[in-house]
Order: C-alpha cells, then structure tokens, then sequence
C-alpha cells in the first residue's frame, strides 16, 4: 500500500465515522414512520464502511412500532433504510423469487404473500422540477381512478414516491389460496392500471409498482448520499418545496 492509498483510506474512515455520527443523532429524535402492518415488512438498511462502501443487511426483528426502529436505526447509523412495498407472513425470512417453485418446506413458507398497498417511484435526474410535474399528474391520474388514500413524499434525492394505500380496498383481488399463485395475482392486479399512467406519459418506474418485492425508502430516514431527509410533502406546496439536510 502507498502513502497515498492509506492517506485514502484514513481519509474515508473519518468520513464514514462522521456520518455515523450525523444520521446517529438525527434518530435519536427524529419523527419516524412506519408503513401499515409493518410486523409484516422486512426493513433493510445499508450501512457504510470503513472503505467508503455501504453494504446491505436487514433488520432481524418484527418492527411494531416507531420505538422499536428508533433503537435499531441508533444502534446501526444507516447510510440508507428500506421496507419492502409487500406484506409477507416470514417477513425476516423472505428469500428469492424462485424458491416459490418448492412444493414443501419452509422455503414456501418463508414466501407467503399477504397483501400490498400501491407505491410508485418518480425519478428525473438531475431535473427535479420535471420530477415535480410527473408527481402532480400521477396523484390526478390516481384521483380521477377513485383512489383517496394517497401520500406524496421526496425520496431524499432526484425524486417522489406517491403511496396509495386504499388501492386493496378499490382493486385488490382476492387472493388465491396456493401461496405460490398470489405474487402473480397481486401483479395482474395492477397490471391495467400501470399500463394506463405509463400510457399518459407519466414517468413512473414500473417495476417498483409491480414487483412485490421490491424495496422503497422509509419516510423520515436520511438519504445517505444526499443526507436529505425523505419525507412526507402536501401536494399544494409541491413547487415551492425545497429539501431539509440534516446537518453534519
């Protein structure tokens, strides 16, 4: 190793702790958010290292309540933090796709489906007004659908999420009992849907709305590229809106 490589490294190290720092004492007081039933949610956090990088890791715990993530997200000071946008009964043992094709065992049941509201992820890089203006015509979009139940919030970086939780109770299907058939039903679902907004030109990212597990940023968390706080905006203030950085 040369002079300059551990001077590097020294460097990213200082860096990685004064981040840990920053977001440490953001959660300590921060008004966090859970999404509904969040038992059945895997949350995952990606963590920086000491070389700069982050790197992923769940969180092996049924998080019930805002106390319950305050004390894991102190404990491990994210760079980023995650839930999945599907409901799933072995939220903490959920694996990949393709063990759905098990007939028996746990692998199925580590992959029962029970449910998911509607997410939609809005991103225009490096032109956030456009990203602003998709966000407006999604939320009319879903609105002139019958949808209520609907939550715009800044990802903490380039872009929104739009959250429509009553989108179960207006299209939801039943779901079938065979656990293997219910990821595709949930999908159909939405499949009309989705291929309407895509139609009119709003620039969604359709697999983040589609794909049951998919992950999205946790509201109230901190963007660790950013550190941008994700959060929560009133529509009518969309335009004038302007990100909050936590200091560090």
């Amino acid at each position: 190793m040369t002079v300059l490589d551990a001077l590097r490294r020294r460097r990213q190290r200082r860096r990685a702790i004064r981040n840990r720092q920053a977001v440490r004492a953001y959660y300590r007081s921060a008004a966090l958010w859970l999404p509904p039933r969040p038992t059945f949610r895997q949350f995952r956090v990606a963590r920086w290292t000491a070389d700069g990088r982050t790197v992923f890791r769940k969180i092996d715990d049924r998080v019930k309540d805002v106390e319950t993530l305050r004390r894991w997200l102190v404990d491990l000071a994210p760079a980023h933090v995650y839930f999945t946008t599907a409901r799933w009964l072995d939220p903490q043992r959920l694996g990949p796709r393709e063990l759905r094709g098990r007939k028996a065992g746990y692998p199925i049941a580590h992959n029962v489906f029970l449910g998911q509201e509607l997410y939609f992820d809005i991103d225009a890089p490096g032109d956030l007004p456009a990203a602003k203006r998709h966000a407006h015509s999604l939320l009319d979009f879903l609105h002139g659908e019958g949808l209520r139940d609907l939550r715009l919030v800044y990802s903490g970086n380039k872009g929104f999420h739009v959250h429509a939780y009553d989108f179960e109770k207006r299209f939801g299907p039943d779901l079938p009992e065979d656990p293997r058939k219910r990821e595709a039903a949930a999908q159909a679902a939405r499949a009309d849907l989705v291929t309407r907004i895509v139609n009119a030109g709003i620039g969604i990212d359709v697999d983040i709305t589609m794909d049951p597990r998919r992950i999205l940023r946790l509201p109230g968390t901190v963007h660790g590229k950013t550190f941008n706080i994700c959060e929560f905006l009133d529509p009518d203030r969309l335009e004038s809106f302007r990100p909050t950085r936590i200091p560090q």
